[in-house]
């Protein structure tokens, strides 16, 4: 890793912009995230506030080169704006593509990329608070990911999501993964450590981190890719992934597994994650048996019937279809409505201390019997800024934390890491990414929260 550009670094983007660093607020994979501004000659001499955030890497690496080209593409302004009218939303949780470019320091050449701050990954609030989040706030991020920090949480204060909040999370990634479908790509790394909290709108979601981001396949006929088989976080990979074949019923199939493991069960395959092709095996055999699959996770418990229809309707899918996005919103608005939930309650992860008695036939999480967990080793958060550095909590923060238990689990953390190696990275041809530059509406991108975990993968 080159050593930390220094705080006042002025950057100049592909149009011309100027941006001027400020602090580094984490480390990814490959690179480093700072505070940032736009440069002009009042913000050297008053202006104190870091709107933004710059990611930056080595030149030589592929992951934001993957990524910064996707937003060029994707992350239009005009075009999100047009996407939501169309689909009569008021929020959307994709980052709008700000700017991006390359730098050269001290004999290393730099490419970077400027977003939009965001808030605290919901993965990094779990870790520092180590309570529990109401799973109605799960659900409203609907695409927005939660990763197994949320199992681990679970087991230590043995309580679940409160189900309305992964509800309304699965609703709100839904709607993300209809817009980046709808350009022709897939996410195809979908999980807590990528799903950021907005700063503007506390009950929005923004799913993060597309350095695996990948056209999905058109052809008439599946054919597998061993070079690309396994690549992503190897507890979520979609059976098609398995195989190196990126399809849209794969993130479905992802998100899935993600609201399984929010509503308190373990993944009947975390004991095998060292071993690629057993995931894959086990996988294969759960979901082509959804009662099996369901006893597995919830034991002696009913399963939600959400997730029951969300597994048959995934089943209906052919590798190259299209997925009926009203239906599966559809699915999880039931499984919203059944826990007293609904779409305008606010989003809020914080796990009610008297929970009514629930009516006959309401969703209810997992609980009771504690499930075994792999023992993965956990990565500390790497994503900063300066009020984390101060331990201190947000009111907003607040409000998404339980209260501590009254003891402490002896349960090891965990974190979910990315398989794949790293991406060859095309020689750049000057005049077709300033062409690329030109088309796009600059805005807000990613954020703070994000980008430092965004990139957590583990390359075997």
């Amino acid at each position: 890793m080159p050593d930390p550009l220094p705080p006042g670094e002025i950057l100049k983007d592909m149009i011309g912009k100027k941006w001027r660093l400020g602090s580094s607020i984490g480390k990814g994979g490959f690179g480093e995230i700072y505070a940032a501004q736009e440069y002009n000659e009042a913000s050297t001499r008053s202006n104190n506030t870091f709107p933004y955030v710059i990611k930056i890497e080595p030149h030589a690496n592929g992951p934001l080169f993957v990524e910064m080209h996707f937003f060029m593409r994707n992350g239009k302004k005009s075009d999100i704006d047009m996407f939501m009218a169309s689909k009569k939303l008021k929020l959307l949780g994709m980052p709008i593509y700000i700017g991006s470019g390359s730098h050269d320091i001290k004999d290393t050449k730099y490419r970077f990329v400027v977003m939009e701050k965001f808030g605290s990954d919901i993965w990094k609030i779990f870790l520092e608070n180590k309570r529990n989040f109401n799973p109605a706030a799960v659900y409203k991020v609907g695409i927005q990911i939660v990763s197994i920090y949320f199992r681990k949480i679970f087991l230590e204060n043995k309580r679940n999501f409160n189900p309305a909040a992964v509800y309304k999370v699965g609703i709100q990634i839904i709607d993300v993964l209809e817009y980046i479908h709808s350009k022709g790509y897939v996410h195809a790394d979908i999980k807590g450590a990528n799903i950021l909290l907005g700063l503007k709108n506390k009950n929005q979601v923004y799913l993060v981190d597309f350095g695996l981001a990948v056209h999905y396949t058109t052809s008439d006929k599946f054919k597998p890719d061993p070079k690309k088989a396994h690549d992503g976080t190897i507890e979520y990979l979609s059976i098609d992934a398995h195989h190196g074949v990126p399809t849209r019923r794969g993130d479905l199939e992802i998100l899935i597994y993600n609201l399984i493991q929010w509503l308190g069960c373990t993944l009947p395959w975390e004991k095998d994650i060292k071993d690629p092709l057993a995931v894959k095996a086990s996988k294969e055999k759960h979901m082509t048996d959804i009662p099996l699959f369901m006893k597995t996770c919830f034991g002696s418990e009913t399963p939600p019937d959400a997730i029951i229809n969300l597994l048959k309707y995934h089943n209906t899918l052919e590798f190259n279809s299209e997925i009926n996005y009203d239906k599966v919103k559809n699915i999880l608005e039931k499984g919203l409505q059944s826990t007293g939930g609904s779409l305008s309650s606010p989003l809020v992860f914080k796990v009610p201390k008297s929970p009514a008695k629930r009516k006959h036939n309401q969703e209810t999480p997992l609980s009771g019997k504690k499930k075994k967990i792999s023992r993965r080793k956990l990565v500390d958060s790497c994503t900063d800024d300066a009020d984390d550095k101060e331990n201190t909590k947000t009111d907003s923060e607040s409000d998404l934390i339980t209260e501590p238990p009254s003891h402490k689990s002896k349960t090891k953390n965990e974190t979910p890491k990315r398989r794949g190696g790293k991406r060859q990275v095309k020689k750049e041809d000057p005049q077709e990414v300033e062409h690329v530059a030109d088309e796009e509406d600059v805005d807000s991108d990613k954020t703070d929260g994000d980008t430092a975990k965004e990139r957590r993968p583990s390359r075997s």
